[in-house]
């Protein structure tokens, strides 16, 4: 491919999708046709925030004179080497494209945000061309922006439809449009009339005016903590390992090990409802968990697979409700005495076997969590309290 008359510097953890954007914005051109002279396919797959062949990599380097680490750093596989529901050896999601799709620990078809950091630093060129849409949005367990102390956004707030909501498989929506900006919604709006051509949303993804209240000073602090604790994971110089249920596990395995445990938490509600650090997260996890139920019923009297583990497996939508239950498994899982552990988890796994056997022994299967926690969830014996 033949190199772009002008280019960008990738921002620090940006998405390459955000990038095309910002490029395209530079330009004064439509995404799609970014990704037409960057060698990339008119019609972006999703698969490509995830991972790029060779020669898409390289074709993309050379047309945006960037470097192939440059492109690489700005893709999620790169992400699986401490986070473990991108990690291929802790899913059974083996391929990059079944990485990427159906796996609701990844966040494909839309993403969340700040507000503050879309609008950008300060910088000329982010004056300009806006601020970073960042990899680690697209991980539920980041829910709150540090610098920023404030919860992330997941939806815009115009048109309530979920932040850089990508359809019929497009990674970026309105791929012809070259009228918007970087942070603007791309979603389209009903025509009205209905024989209008479908037009943009086009809100203003960093307007502040309208951002919901924060929840209370201790909870927005327990909030904080959680997530300063996992952006140090994540770090490519973070710790190597993490405590889980009662032994030091890889990075990979805590991430996995906090995914199954917000799992047992949903399914077996209220057992671990004592963990909540403050009231105010207790009462989210109960409205979450109450509508989580409600989402399961109907899914009893379908015919075939039930599928009604589904909504009790997937991460929340909602940033406070993904902080509450993220802190909740990371209190259960933070002793160093497996037998504490065993302690703090056996009503969780009572209660989940009585109420879903499959989904009990599909969440404790050796290769989706760590052996320290797979010791803690065994089955006890039949003739032993759960408490024991």
């Amino acid at each position: 491919m033949r190199p772009l008359p002008r280019s960008l510097e990738p921002l620090p953890d940006e998405t390459l999708t955000g990038f095309v954007l910002r490029l395209a914005h530079r330009l004064g051109t439509s995404p799609g046709e970014i990704a037409a002279r960057t060698g990339l396919p008119s019609r972006l797959p999703l698969g490509f925030l995830h991972h790029l062949d060779d020669e898409h990599l390289t074709g993309f380097a050379r047309a945006a004179q960037l470097t192939p680490a440059e492109v690489s750093g700005m893709l999620l596989a790169p992400l699986g080497e401490r986070y473990g529901p991108l990690n291929p050896a802790l899913t059974p999601r083996r391929t990059p494209a079944r990485m990427i799709y159906d796996n609701p620990w990844v966040l494909t078809r839309s993403t969340r945000y700040c507000p503050h950091c879309l609008a950008g630093d300060g910088t000329a060129i982010q004056n300009l061309h806006g601020g970073a849409w960042r990899r680690l949005w697209r991980l539920p367990v980041t829910f709150l922006c540090l610098r920023h102390q404030c919860l992330l956004q997941h939806q815009c707030l115009g048109c309530t439809t979920p932040a850089q909501f990508a359809p019929a498989a497009n990674a970026i929506a309105r791929l012809t449009d070259d009228t918007l900006r970087p942070w603007q919604c791309r979603s389209n709006a009903r025509p009205i009339p209905l024989q209008q051509r479908e037009t943009a949303c086009a809100a203003d993804l960093i307007q502040i005016d309208l951002l919901p209240a924060a929840p209370d000073a201790a909870t927005m602090t327990v909030l904080f903590e959680v997530q300063r604790q996992l952006i140090d994971l994540l770090a490519a110089n973070g710790p190597e390992t993490a405590m889980s249920a009662g032994a030091p596990v890889p990075v990979p395995h805590y991430f996995a090990d906090l995914r199954a445990t917000v799992a047992m938490i949903f399914r077996s509600w209220p057992a671990a409802r004592d963990y909540a650090s403050t009231p105010c997260l207790a009462a989210v996890l109960d409205a979450e968990c109450a509508s989580r139920i409600a989402q399961a019923e109907p899914l009893l009297n379908t015919p075939g697979k039930k599928k009604t583990s589904k909504p009790y497996t997937a991460p929340p939508t909602e940033c406070l409700a993904t902080g509450a239950a993220l802190d909740m498994a990371a209190n259960l899982l933070n002793t160093h005495d497996p037998v504490d552990a065993r302690h703090r988890l056996a009503p969780l796994v009572q209660r989940l076997r009585e109420a879903d056997l499959a989904l009990s022994t599909w969440l404790r299967r050796p290769s989706w969590i760590s052996v320290s926690l797979r010791q803690a969830v065994m089955d006890l014996p039949r003739n032993r309290r759960a408490v024991a």
